[in-house]
């Protein structure tokens, strides 16, 4: 099945105004990635495909599925190769989900990372449930007391910055970029070239459609 890898525009909000790849995006009072919970599809690593409604936590990082009214945590990933969201591409990598944002040899990903700026910490979780695929979402359930743990909107006098942080990845191996000097150092013998594309094209980091080009420019 072909797969989109198209940018939506929630992710392209997520862009910043630092020199960091690890740039704050404006303030919102939602802790998950999508306005709402949509409908996705979950790529299980046998092929096998499985619709439901989901949406990302940015703030645990936890990949969150809706079942007979109640928001339930995805936790085993190990047999999922790719989760699709609106055309966003999510997949498993180092214990939380990145986007996949291009196609290229040496791909380029981006992870989000919510955090709460303002009130109490997470709290707690209930109850545990592993996950099964093949025709079933299970997982556990969410302690939704605390302001910014499930909800999708953070109570009163609570706000949160959402984070960009790139990463590239060789064969099985991810590597953060924070920066373009990190970024042109996994591409040993091209660094003139990267050197002038960036310069040519005004790239900035803190933009993940420039980020974009520039992965697959040099993998060219």
């Amino acid at each position: 099945m072909k797969k989109s890898y198209l940018l939506t525009g929630a992710a392209l909000l997520l862009g910043a105004s630092n020199i960091f790849a690890q740039a704050s995006a404006k303030q919102t009072s939602s802790t998950f990635l999508f306005p709402e919970f949509t409908s996705g599809t979950v790529f299980q690593k046998n092929g096998a495909t499985l619709d439901a409604t989901l949406d990302y936590n940015t703030v645990t990082q936890e990949m969150m599925f809706a079942q007979e009214g109640k928001n339930l945590i995805l936790n085993d990933v190990s047999n999922i190769d790719s989760v699709v969201i609106n055309g966003v591409v999510l997949v498993p990598a180092r214990n939380v989900f990145f986007e996949k944002l291009t196609k290229t040899p040496i791909a380029l990903y981006a992870q989000y990372k919510g955090k709460i700026v303002q009130g109490d910490p997470l709290g707690g979780r209930i109850g545990t449930s592993n996950s099964t695929l093949n025709g079933q979402l299970n997982g556990r359930k969410a302690n939704n007391d605390k302001p910014g743990n499930y909800d999708l909107k953070l109570a009163d006098g609570y706000t949160m910055d959402v984070q960009t942080i790139y990463w590239l990845k060789k064969g099985n191996e991810y590597t953060q970029v924070s920066t373009l000097k990190a970024f042109t150092k996994q591409f040993p013998g091209k660094e003139a070239q990267i050197d002038a594309f960036v310069k040519e094209n005004n790239i900035s980091i803190v933009k993940i459609q420039d980020m974009i080009r520039l992965t697959e420019f040099v993998n060219k």
